[in-house]
């Protein structure tokens, strides 16, 4: 990995920072361990600049994707072949933000707005792949906030999720690496998890509609 990063980018630890920051899954939460590692020797980043290289790069992302994921959304899903992949993708966020729209609507407008903003900070503030701007941001759309809200709180959200990590990579920094492979570790365990889940839902779903179709077939009149 790391011959691979230094061909791309050579010693420019910035510029690596920023673009792995944008990445999806990946995020800030693995930008600022890379951007402290060792691997850059001298041209390593001090924790504080990376933080801020890797929040430039994460936010980057975060306009463009609260501008154009309704639409290309909601066009994949008229596609059946695209409409698998988006159900795989984003499935759980949208089952998540439609249950949270059922259970704040008796509730006021400002309260209901509150509660969406408050939701969407703490889910990209907790330092965990699966939970960045990325998702967060298509999660902040599907529950209805508007362009501004949905960046105010995605950006505040992935802020504090950095102070986080970078607290961490400060107070042991002689683990950065360690930090960086761990990380990619839960990233590869978390969409294989998530694989797992999708086939077993989907296998259950098939079984149910057997079963369904069965016992429909079975109670129907017999034709005279």
């Amino acid at each position: 990995m790391d011959k691979i990063l230094t061909a791309i980018f050579g010693s420019n630890s910035i510029l690596a920072t920023i673009f792995v920051a944008m990445l999806p899954l990946i995020e800030l939460k693995g930008a600022i361990p890379l951007g402290v590692s060792p691997m850059w020797g001298d041209a390593a980043l001090n924790t504080w600049q990376a933080f801020a290289w890797a929040l430039l790069g994460s936010c980057l992302v975060v306009p463009i994707i609260a501008l154009l994921f309704r639409p290309i959304y909601n066009w994949l899903k008229t596609k059946k072949f695209f409409k698998t992949i988006v159900d795989f993708i984003v499935g759980d966020v949208a089952k998540r933000s439609d249950k949270i729209n059922a259970e704040n609507q008796n509730k006021t407008s400002a309260r209901k707005l509150w509660l969406k903003i408050i939701a969407i900070f703490l889910f990209v503030a907790f330092p965990v792949p699966g939970t960045g701007v990325w998702t967060g941001t298509c999660f902040a759309v599907l529950l209805g906030l508007n362009f501004w809200v949905t960046c105010v709180a995605v950006i505040a959200g992935n802020a504090l999720c950095g102070v986080i990590v970078t607290f961490v990579c400060q107070v042991f920094p002689q683990i950065t690496d360690i930090l960086l492979v761990v990380f990619l570790i839960l990233i590869v365990l978390v969409l294989v998890a998530k694989i797992v889940t999708h086939v077993i839902k989907k296998r259950r779903a098939g079984v149910v509609e057997n079963v369904t179709a069965n016992e429909y077939q079975t109670d129907a009149p017999e034709a005279k």
